[in-house]
């Protein structure tokens, strides 16, 4: 009875320990604060760290007091949530409400992390897609980054340790200097350049071969078009889903779900694959295009030689891995460099330049399919100009981007192409893409554009 009584004693101290564990993780890990400083007014913000140290998210509510005297104020709403999530509107120019006594304390309520299909943030009236936190007592939390990014102004934390913020100076980034503070090592490879000219303005890692997931789609759409254009195909063709093809949409790696024996036009299942990064519907078009998909991950290859594109291995048509045969698998990826993904990327552009009428759009909805979808890629929300172009990702390639801006000088225009590859984290895919491509932004507006060579 007594070691009963004592098995009794253990089990309800391991219960409280356990609920009392559990309370903690549902209250979410709590925010603090950091001294900031705006001219020569010190304030204190609330904070939150992504994992590490550093990795800074802060407070909107207080970012906007803090800003609300600079040319830089806002003001920033809880909306309300509803079936499609919480909702935020921030409006720039419009300085925000003088706090009403309010302290900020480190004992904020906690935060509750949600992506960004859940917080929905609107800006002067158009969706921005930024992976955020939202603290339950309805603010929200962007990352240091993402500010600069979205109210155009820099910030840098001093060595003492406090966040600077500078409302006067433009967000202008320094990619060599951020090249030697490592920057760039939470990436495999990126790259810049005009697709027109193909002048390279800045790259690391660019002849590196890398997996490169769902940017194989663009060889894919390559194909289709290049077949349409010779009369091979036609965007209207009613093209039938495979039992294969369905059953891959049915998987963990689909998107939309198909019906073997369907039909669906050629055109609609192209905008699902690009827009949506639909692997069910590249498999459909591949098998439709070729007969089979080996076919026509046997002419991705030819066509990738034939455009010199010399580092290109495609073993499926959307680029999932694909397994070899054989008593030890090998799990096998598409892959190519940075540099050959800037050609491929600058030859569609200037052969297929209609792409961007799909790929600029930031919604769509797929009729047949009866598929309502946004596009994949969050520059085309959060950086005005953005018109593509695929965004991939695997656990192998990490997350992927090939972006284009077209940036005009005087009377002339042509098209930057940032290229990712190997992002850490989605968030950081976009903030990088992005910094690439103001910066060429701004060097091109500075320098004009060199000769085609």
């Amino acid at each position: 009875m007594k070691h009963f009584r004592s098995l009794l004693a253990l089990l309800l101290c391991a219960a409280m320990l356990l609920g009392a564990a559990v309370t903690a993780a549902a209250a979410g890990p709590l925010p603090y604060l950091i001294d900031a400083r705006v001219g020569e007014i010190t304030v204190s913000l609330r904070a939150y760290s992504d994992s590490y140290e550093g990795n800074l998210y802060l407070s909107l509510s207080d970012l906007a007091q803090a800003l609300r005297d600079t040319d830089k104020k806002f003001r920033v709403e809880y909306q309300g949530g509803g079936s499609d999530g919480e909702l935020w509107k921030l409006t720039t120019g419009q300085a925000a409400p003088a706090d009403t006594g309010k302290k900020n304390t480190a004992a904020s309520p906690g935060i509750s992390y949600l992506s960004f299909n859940r917080n929905r943030l609107f800006v002067d009236g158009g969706e921005r897609r930024y992976y955020t936190y939202r603290s339950d007592d309805k603010d929200l939390y962007l990352s240091l980054a993402d500010v600069q990014l979205l109210l155009d102004l820099t910030a840098w934390v001093d060595s003492a340790g406090v966040l600077r913020l500078d409302p006067n100076k433009p967000f202008t980034p320094d990619l060599y200097a951020l090249k030697r503070e490592d920057y760039f090592g939470a990436f495999n490879s990126v790259l810049v350049g005009d697709a027109g000219t193909g002048e390279v303005l800045f790259s690391v890692n660019r002849a590196w071969r890398y997996p490169i997931a769902s940017l194989s789609k663009m060889m894919s759409y390559l194909l289709l078009a290049e077949a349409v254009e010779a009369g091979e195909l036609s965007w209207e063709d009613a093209v039938p889903v495979s039992q294969k093809a369905a059953q891959l949409s049915w998987s963990a790696d689909g998107v939309i779900s198909l019906t073997p024996g369907a039909t669906v036009p050629l055109l609609e299942l192209t905008q699902a694959m690009m827009l949506a990064s639909s692997n069910e519907c590249a498999l459909a078009l591949a098998e439709y295009a070729a007969g089979t998909e080996a076919d026509f991950v046997a002419r991705m290859n030819e066509r990738a030689d034939e455009l010199g594109l010399l580092s290109a291995r495609f073993y499926t048509p959307h680029g999932l891995p694909s397994y070899s045969r054989g008593g030890l698998p090998g799990k096998r990826q598409n892959s190519m460099s940075a540099a050959d993904l800037f050609r491929l990327s600058a030859y569609l552009l200037v052969h297929f330049p209609e792409l961007t009428e799909m790929t600029s759009r930031q919604f769509i909805r797929l009729e047949k399919l009866q598929f309502t979808t946004a596009n994949s890629n969050p520059l085309v929300f959060n950086m005005a100009g953005v018109n593509g172009l695929k965004t991939g990702s695997t656990n192998r390639a990490g997350y992927c981007v090939a972006a284009s801006l077209p940036v005009t000088v005087g009377e002339e225009t042509h098209t930057v192409v940032a290229i990712v590859l190997g992002a850490e984290t989605a968030d950081l895919r976009g903030q990088g893409a992005e910094i690439l491509l103001r910066y060429a932004r701004n060097y091109y507006t500075e320098n004009g554009f060199a000769p085609a060579g």
